[in-house]
C-alpha cells in the first residue's frame, strides 16, 4: 500500500505519516488490501467483483461514492496484454487499485506536474477559481490520472499514421509478401483503439453526469475535457481505420489486375496457337487425297504459313494494343 497527500503538490507519504490540512489523500493498494481494509467503504463488493472480472472502462456512481475500472491497451503491443486498475473515490480520498506496479510508477512520474494550481483553476470556472484556499479534492487527481492515460496518444497515433503511409508507398513500389497478414494486425490494432477511447467517452460522461452529486462544477468541467479530448482520439482512429480499409481496397484491386493481366496473356497465347492447333488437326487426318502430304515443299510450306499467321496475329495484337 502506499499513500499520498494531494494539495498543492503531490506527495508520498511514509507508513504512519499523516496528511496535511485540507490536502486530499490517495492510496495505491492491491485488490486484497482493499478487500480487507478495516475501514468501511461504501459498496466495496460491487468495485471488488468488478476488478475481478474487468472487461471494459467503466464508472459507476453510487450514494458517497464513485467507482469504476479502466482497461488500457499496451502502445507496444496493442493485441497483447492490457494494463488494469479500478478507482474509488469519494469527497476526502481517491482510491486507486492495482495488481502491479505500473500505477505507482505512472504517478511517480505525474508528482511533478500534479499541482492544485495547475488541475483545479484549468477546469473550474471563473468564479471557482478565485477562491485560492479552497481544499483539495480527491477528483482533481483523478481529473490528472485520466489526462495523463491519453496525453500522448495524438502522436501515438500520428506516428501510427506514418506506418501506414510508409505501407502504402510500398504497395505502390511492389507487392510485400504477407501484406494482407499486416492489414489484418493492423484492422485489429485500430478495433482495439476504436473501442477503447468510445468506452473512455463513455467513462467521462458518466463521471461528468455526476448522479450522486460527488463533484463540483469545476470537476465535472475537467471531466467532461477529458471526454471530448477522448471523443477527438476516437474521431482520429476512425479515420486511420478508414485508411486501413482503403490500403486493403488498393491492394485486392493490385491482385485483380495482376490476375487480369495473367488472364489477358494466355487469352493473347492461346489465340495465336489456336490456327497452329487447327493446321496440326486439319493435316493430322492423313488422307489419300491430300496433295500437300506428297508435296516436295509441304513441310517447309507449313512452317512458312504457320510463321506469316503468328506473325500477323502478334501485328494486329499490338495494333489493338493488348500485347
Amino acid at each position: 500500500m502506499v499513500r499520498y497527500s494531494f494539495g498543492t503538490r503531490l506527495t508520498r507519504l511514509s507508513d504512519g505519516e499523516r496528511r496535511e490540512g485540507d490536502d486530499a489523500c490517495i492510496t495505491v493498494m492491491t485488490l486484497e488490501e482493499f478487500r480487507e481494509a478495516k475501514e468501511t467503504y461504501l459498496h466495496r463488493k460491487v468495485l471488488v467483483h468488478s476488478m475481478e472480472n474487468i472487461h471494459y472502462c467503466k464508472a459507476e456512481a453510487y450514494g458517497g461514492c464513485t467507482m469504476g475500472t479502466f482497461m488500457i491497451p499496451n502502445k507496444n503491443n496493442l493485441l497483447g496484454e492490457k494494463f488494469s486498475f479500478g478507482f474509488y473515490v469519494t469527497d476526502s480520498e481517491l482510491i486507486l487499485l492495482d495488481e502491479g506496479d505500473m500505477l505507482t510508477e505512472i504517478i511517480k512520474r505525474m508528482e511533478d506536474i500534479a499541482s492544485k494550481e495547475g488541475t483545479v483553476h484549468a477546469h473550474a470556472g471563473e468564479e471557482r477559481a478565485k477562491e485560492k484556499g479552497m481544499p483539495a479534492a480527491p477528483a482533481e487527481f483523478l481529473i490528472l490520472l485520466m489526462d495523463y492515460l491519453i496525453r500522448n496518444d495524438v502522436l501515438f497515433l500520428q506516428k501510427y499514421e506514418a506506418k501506414l503511409e510508409d505501407m502504402e508507398d510500398e504497395l505502390l513500389d511492389h507487392q510485400p509478401k504477407n501484406f494482407y497478414e499486416t492489414v489484418i494486425v493492423s484492422r485489429k490494432e485500430l478495433l482495439a483503439l476504436h473501442t477503447y477511447y468510445e468506452q473512455l467517452i463513455s467513462l467521462g460522461e458518466e463521471l461528468e453526469s455526476n448522479d450522486n452529486h460527488l463533484f463540483s462544477e469545476g470537476e465535472c468541467a475537467g471531466f467532461g475535457m477529458f471526454a471530448s479530448r477522448a471523443s477527438r482520439l476516437h474521431d482520429h482512429v476512425e479515420m486511420l481505420r478508414e485508411y486501413v480499409f482503403q490500403i486493403r481496397e488498393m491492394y485486392q484491386s493490385q491482385i485483380a489486375s495482376n490476375q487480369n493481366q495473367i488472364m489477358s496473356w494466355l487469352t493473347v497465347v492461346t489465340t495465336i496457337f489456336l490456327p497452329l492447333s487447327l493446321l496440326v488437326g486439319w493435316y493430322g487426318m492423313n488422307f489419300a487425297n491430300m496433295p500437300e502430304l506428297r508435296w516436295k515443299y509441304g513441310y517447309a510450306g507449313m512452317i512458312l504459313l504457320s510463321v506469316v499467321i503468328v506473325a500477323v496475329e502478334i501485328w494486329f495484337f499490338k495494333k489493338k494494343k493488348i500485347l
